[in-house]
Formats: structure tokens, sequence, C-alpha cells
């Protein structure tokens, strides 16, 4: 097994052959890959999802070697990017946690055979209540709660101001927890109110007048 150092300078070495470069990476993930396993699963604790994290966080080591400039940095650099695969993950799900906090009449999750369809529903309302928001703000909501970047990475894309992605997210989650909140008023409908019924009145027996 050669040493990682002269693997990863292989592997981002743009003048060998793609196929020169796809087999180095190859030997890297032979060689990290139970542990970056290991990294997914502390953070997770979910073989699936860290199996996810994982093979997501070697597609982006391998689109991003060229931003590695020191390859004995590999292994510290790659955590950070199977760590940051995690987060995503979880920020996926954080929005339909909350969603649960602040719509309480949705359905929520009981250990029933209808919970799996309830849940899909409640993806289904948050995801549309998601696209109801304001571009600008649908735009920042779904690269930080469903693609998992960081703040300053969206600043940096989209080309803004720090503060104004904070204060778009702020706005957001504002709007959306009305918008999620119409959604289950929507949903809420009141049992019907029996109306009285009329008790007839009792006719009494009138002697007939004699006169």
């Amino acid at each position: 097994m050669r040493d990682i150092e002269t693997v990863v300078t292989e592997a981002k070495n743009g003048q060998l052959t793609a196929i020169q470069r796809h087999n180095a990476f190859g030997e890297i993930v032979n060689q990290f890959q139970d542990t970056a396993f290991g990294w997914a699963y502390t953070v997770l604790e979910d073989a699936h999802l860290a199996q996810d994290a994982v093979q997501e966080a070697f597609v982006t080591a391998y689109q991003n070697m060229g931003q590695l400039r020191q390859p004995v940095a590999f292994s510290g650099w790659f955590k950070r990017i199977v760590v940051s695969q995690c987060h995503r993950l979880i920020r996926g799900k954080q929005i339909l946690a909350n969603a649960v906090e602040v719509t309480p009449d949705l359905p929520t999750t009981e250990p029933a055979p209808e919970t799996a369809v309830e849940d899909v529903e409640l993806t289904q309302k948050v995801m549309e209540a998601i696209q109801a928001l304001p571009e600008k703000e649908q735009i920042v909501t779904e690269m930080y709660y469903l693609n998992g970047y960081s703040q300053k990475e969206i600043a940096t894309s989209l080309e803004l101001p720090l503060t104004t992605v904070k204060k778009r997210l702020q706005y957001a989650r504002r709007n959306l927890k009305h918008i999620l909140n119409s959604m289950a008023d929507a949903l809420y409908v009141p049992a019907a109110t029996p109306e009285p019924v009329p008790v007839p009145i009792p006719v009494q027996n009138r002697r007939p007048n004699h006169r």
C-alpha cells in the first residue's frame, strides 16, 4: 500500500490522464472508506445514513481535489467533508422537526402503521411551504437547510453580505412558520355541531265552547 501523500498527489495531478487520476483516487477510497464510515457513524449513529454521507463525501472530495494544497493534509481535509455531509443530512431533517414543533395540528408520528404515510404527508407540506416563500428567501432556505451550505458559503456563492443572508434566513423562518400554521388551520375541520331539534309542543285537549 502506497503512502497517502503519493496517492493524493497523483489523484490531483492534472498532467496525468483521467484514468490514472481515477485509479489513484480508487486507492484513496480503499484506504479511507472504513475510517470515513467511522467518522460518519459517530455523528449520525445510523449505519445507512453514515454510508450515504461517506459516498457523498467521496464524490465531493473527487470533484474538489484541486482545492487541496497539501496532499499530506488529506486526512483532515476529507474528515471535514465527511462531517459536513453528515450535517447536511441532519439539517435536511431539522426543518421537518421544526415544522412539527410549530404546527402541532399537523399529523405527528405515532407508533402505528400510518406513521410512514404521515411522515410523507408532512414532508410534502414542508416542501410546499418552502416553495411558497419569496424567491430570495426560498433560495437561502434550500441552500442552508436542504443542501447543507453554511451561511458564509451561501454569502460567497450568492455574492451577498453575510448579514443579508442571516436576515433572509430569519425572515424565511418567520414566514415558513406562518405558512405552516396556515396549512394546519386549513387542515383543521371543526366537528359539526348538531342543530337542536325543535321539541313539539303538545296540543292540549280543549273542550269545545258551548254557547
